[in-house]
């Protein structure tokens, strides 16, 4: 059991680590439910979906509207 949730952690931390790296630097995120969604890089940035959706969306920089989160 605790290889499982080991590897768990190791997996979680590697894609928050690639979710860091495509951050616009920016604390500020809006509620945006999308489901179904892959994690992985979008034009608009980097999905961190685990669970298949993704709750939050980081706000642009120059307090745009929050673009698309999840469309291909």
């Amino acid at each position: 059991m605790p290889i499982v949730i080991l590897t768990v952690a190791l997996i979680f931390s590697s894609e928050y680590q690639e979710f860091k790296k495509h951050s616009n630097g920016n604390g500020a995120y809006s509620i945006s439910f999308v489901a179904p969604c892959e994690t992985g890089l979008r034009d608009t940035g980097y999905a961190l979906a685990p669970a298949k959706f993704v709750l939050f969306k980081q706000k642009p920089l120059n307090n745009k509207e929050v673009g698309p989160v999840c469309g291909e």
